[in-house]
């Protein structure tokens, strides 16, 4: 079964420390009490695939979702740790026996009450395979995974060659999980997992009201969450739309402002002519505007920047043969100039990458890529004679989606490339949910662009969702037996420790194989106008484009 890893899989726990994210104000001036500054912010955002739990798996879905949901736990803005926010209490005496505890009196926006059944009733319309959501495999790890997710039919019989199809599946619920009380929940994993808590504050195991699954259309414009903001209209993927501050709202984490607007910018555009006028709130300059907004006076106060965990890769197709000497793929990582690559698009916006997992990344500074991340032109030709060259007359095709960052960012890795081996190259540009699928269903013939952002703060993270599963499954289409089987000896570990240095074992294995290049760390850039203060950029929730913690944020006018 082809499963989609647009965020990640699971593992993860406490005492993990993150990049705290700059900020403006004092953050005594947010009481954490409700009724808040009052006031609205706009806020740019991309096209997004969904707006109800378990159908968005992408950064754009997951910023509305994450404010207008509660999930089990809210990961902490300076140390990554997961801390219960609907949860009350989660505990197990084996790593695989879990009880959730759920806090009493917590309702969603229509009066339904946040209870066991209203998670249960998630998890299993997520994990039911006939669904095809994006973040079915989050629950592979569950007993009765395997019943609601069979091989699917032949692709033959699929009504879409892209949409697989099932023979009724009976079995519609995850048999390891059990609503113990009203407030209880069991779970029962196939192996112990020290992490599972952590995973808990993701959008895959948020609640739904029962409303909303009676009228899935209705709720993906209009969600009917249980966080701070609320839609009272609904949103349009196009145009967007406003949530406003939920005055019911009983949980931990209350909103400042009165109502948050959020327009649309499709892919190729960018919000920072609108931020230049006041229109947006929070932007990051594209790689044209980079220089000028760096150097204004102005702006300069109210400019955040940090380590994001974010990094850019050029994933290699491992499906077309013409990709399956590790040689060429080390010669065109060693064809990049990443420096120079950086200092074209903005050279404080990225740094050069030498590993898959960041060093701000408990597990990562591990520079796995060694001297085949290191720009040399001449090694570089060598191993592509060593590969046996690339076709003579053939242009190498690199995949992009069509934000304008993308297209200037990968025409200068193209341009480095063309220069250091002699291959010209054709960047392709398509929208993004075009480019998500194509790339997910092994459509590609050349190098694309691969991106990823932490949910939580583990080397993990970034290894096993993007490269694990096998060739069906992972982008990449790679496979490494021992790859496969160190990830699963690390997620069965016994303390953080052994399982942090056993994931670093399984991206030694990775650097090896090297199906995707490390190309850059990113850094946060983003600007805001001096109406707002409380401006914090979370290191693991940021979206791209420009973002805030909504729930701190205040508005001074």
């Amino acid at each position: 079964m082809k499963r989609m890893r647009m965020t990640v899989a699971v593992l993860a726990a406490a005492g993990m420390t993150v990049a705290t994210a700059a900020c403006a104000g004092d953050e005594g001036d947010v009481d954490g009490e409700g009724g808040g500054s009052g006031g609205a912010v706009n806020m740019q955002i991309g096209e997004i695939r969904s707006l109800v739990p378990g159908g968005s798996g992408e950064s754009e879905g997951y910023r509305i979702i994450k404010n207008v949901y509660d999930g089990l736990v809210y990961y902490d803005r300076k140390t990554g740790e997961p801390k219960n926010l609907v949860a009350e209490e989660i505990s197990s005496p084996d790593n695989q026996t879990w009880t959730i505890k759920i806090k009493d009196g917590l309702t969603f926006h229509n009066g339904e009450p946040v209870d066991a059944d209203a998670f249960i009733r998630s998890w299993d319309r997520t994990a039911y395979a006939s669904n095809s959501l994006p973040l079915n495999y989050f629950f592979g790890t569950f007993e009765g995974w395997e019943e609601m997710n069979p091989d699917p039919l032949p692709e033959d019989q699929w009504a879409d060659p892209e949409v697989p199809e099932w023979a009724p599946i009976e079995t519609t619920h995850l048999s390891g999980v059990t609503a113990v009380d009203d407030l209880t929940i069991e779970v029962k994993l196939t192996a112990p997992f020290i992490g599972f808590p952590t995973m808990l504050g993701y959008e895959a195991f948020y609640p739904v009201a029962e409303e909303c699954l009676a009228d899935l259309e209705a709720c993906e414009a209009k969600p009917i969450g249980n966080g701070p903001f609320m839609f009272e209209e609904p949103y349009d993927v196009e145009n967007g739309g406003t949530a406003v501050r939920w005055e019911d709202y009983k949980g931990d984490m209350p909103a400042q402002i009165d109502e948050v607007n959020w327009k649309v910018y499709l892919e190729g555009d960018d919000c920072w002519a609108d931020f230049l006028t006041g229109d947006i709130d929070v932007c990051r300059p594209t790689a044209a505007d980079y220089e000028n907004a760096m150097n204004d006076p102005d702006l300069s106060e109210r400019h955040i920047q940090q380590d994001d965990p974010s990094i850019l890769m050029l994933g290699f197709p491992l499906y077309d043969p013409k990709f399956q000497d590790v040689n060429l793929r080390r010669a065109i990582s060693m064809a990049i100039d990443r420096e120079g690559v950086a200092n074209v698009v903005g050279p404080e916006r990225f740094y050069p990458l030498d590993q898959w997992v960041p060093e701000s990344i408990l597990g990562g500074g591990t520079h796995s890529c060694g001297e085949y991340c290191v720009y040399d032109p001449a090694a570089a030709a060598d191993l592509l004679a060593q590969a046996g060259g690339w076709p003579e007359g053939e242009n190498l095709k690199i995949w992009v989606n069509d934000a304008s960052d993308n297209v200037d960012i990968f025409r200068a890795i193209g341009d480095s490339i063309k220069d250091s081996l002699g291959i010209e190259y054709e960047l392709v540009t398509m929208d993004f949910p075009e480019f998500l699928a194509t790339r997910e269903e092994h459509n590609l013939d050349g190098p694309f662009r691969s991106g990823w952002g932490p949910d939580y703060n583990l080397n993990e993270n970034y290894l096993e969702p993007i490269y694990g599963g096998g060739a069906s499954v992972n982008d990449q289409g790679w496979e490494n037996a021992e790859y496969d089987a160190k990830i699963a000896e690390a997620g069965s570990a016994a303390t953080l420790d052994e399982a942090v240095a056993l994931y670093a074992e399984a991206e030694a294995i990775l650097a090896e194989d090297m199906p995707s290049v490390p190309v850059f760390g990113e850094r946060f850039n983003y600007f805001y106008t001096d109406r707002l203060e409380n401006v914090y950029v979370h290191p693991i929730y940021s979206g791209p484009g420009g973002d805030c913690e909504l729930r701190e944020v205040t508005v001074v006018e």
